[in-house]
């Protein structure tokens, strides 16, 4: 048996299954730190920016357009009339007060939240109503389109500091996530080596090389708009290797352990799933982590009849930022509208 073949596919594997420890070891440490306890209750304060915070690692507003607008709703800062089915009229009531006259879970989601609540209904993105002032304008909204884009976003993130853009994640988290991109890229390259040994071709080199490119520009090179990212993605990551599969699987005549093909496979699924559950949370993380987890295990298993009309509407912007809106969102909804809503029901409550 060829040396060369026995040392690719020797390291191929060590890398996948290195990775796979990661995922299980890392990914689940969180999970084994989870202690079984009754929460039906968030802390005072605490905001769907700060669920993203902690389970996540980031804030993401432009993903959160629902939850965000009826919490605001719930704490007077806006009133919603439903318009359409998927359309909502906002209009500001008030605005959010400075942090050191306002109640919250963190400081840095706070200052962070209020900063967006003023970009979105900055003056210029409201409209006046005959004859009244600025402050009674409102704002139509699309309820399934990003309440802010990802580039306003970055503009509001970088008046703040390292620390909180962070979130929970420390040095530890992000070391893992580079180590863990490494090893999904080594596999990858020992099958291409073993391919130009095998068939004499340098083409799959330089395919690999534009393939790698490709991936790194899509998922870390983010301030390239995505209607450029993700063409430059297709044609320099994804049809490269397309190419380099299809080729080593036409070409290449030794592989007697598809350790080739493991590797293949093993470079899209580790780059884009795998790396996911490499997730590194600090000590200090793990408690707020625990508390949540059995707060979206209360709302999955709590009885119908203990969530009340109000209770439903408190509850209803964890709905949207847990992810189960649509699976919970039958179980408890109320036909008693609430106060900060008038006009067609639609598919916000």
């Amino acid at each position: 048996m060829n040396v060369f073949y026995v040392i690719a596919a020797a390291i191929a594997f060590g890398c996948i299954g290195t990775v796979l420890v990661f995922d299980v070891a890392f990914g689940c440490r969180a999970l084994f730190h989870v202690k079984k306890k009754f929460v039906n209750e968030l802390p005072k304060g605490f905001s769907p920016l700060d669920y993203q915070r902690v389970m996540k690692g980031k804030t993401r507003p432009q993903a959160l357009t629902r939850a965000l607008l009826v919490w605001w709703a719930q704490r007077g800062y806006i009133e919603i009339e439903g318009r359409a089915k998927n359309t909502v009229r906002v209009r500001k009531l008030k605005e959010m007060p400075p942090h050191k006259e306002a109640e919250f879970y963190d400081r840095g989601t706070y200052v962070r939240e209020r900063e967006i609540f003023n970009y979105i209904f900055a003056r210029d993105n409201m409209k006046n109503y005959s004859g009244r002032d600025i402050k009674s304008g409102y704002r139509d909204i699309n309820i399934n389109a990003p309440l802010i884009t990802r580039k306003s976003a970055e503009s509001v993130n970088k008046s703040f500091s390292i620390g909180e853009n962070e979130g929970v994640f420390g040095a530890g988290h992000f070391i893992l996530k580079i180590v863990t991109q490494i090893l999904c890229f080594v596999p990858y390259f020992m099958a291409v080596a073993w391919a130009t040994y095998d068939t004499g071709e340098a083409l799959f080199i330089a395919l690999s090389i534009f393939s790698v490119i490709g991936v790194l520009a899509l998922k870390y090179v983010i301030v390239i708009p995505p209607a450029i990212r993700y063409p430059f993605f297709s044609l320099w990551g994804g049809l490269p290797y397309i190419a380099i599969v299809t080729t080593y699987f036409q070409q290449v005549a030794y592989d007697p352990w598809y350790f080739g093909l493991a590797a293949l496979i093993f470079y899209a699924l580790g780059t884009f799933i795998f790396i996911l559950f490499a997730d590194y949370r600090e000590k200090e993380n793990l408690k707020e982590y625990s508390d949540l987890f059995n707060f979206r295990n209360y709302l999955f298993f709590c009885n119908k009849k203990a969530v009340d009309p109000e209770r439903y509407y408190e509850l209803l912007p964890f709905l949207y930022t847990i992810g189960c809106a649509q699976v919970l969102k039958p179980k408890f909804r109320s036909e008693q509208l609430p106060e900060w809503y008038r006009g067609e029901r639609g598919a916000l409550l």
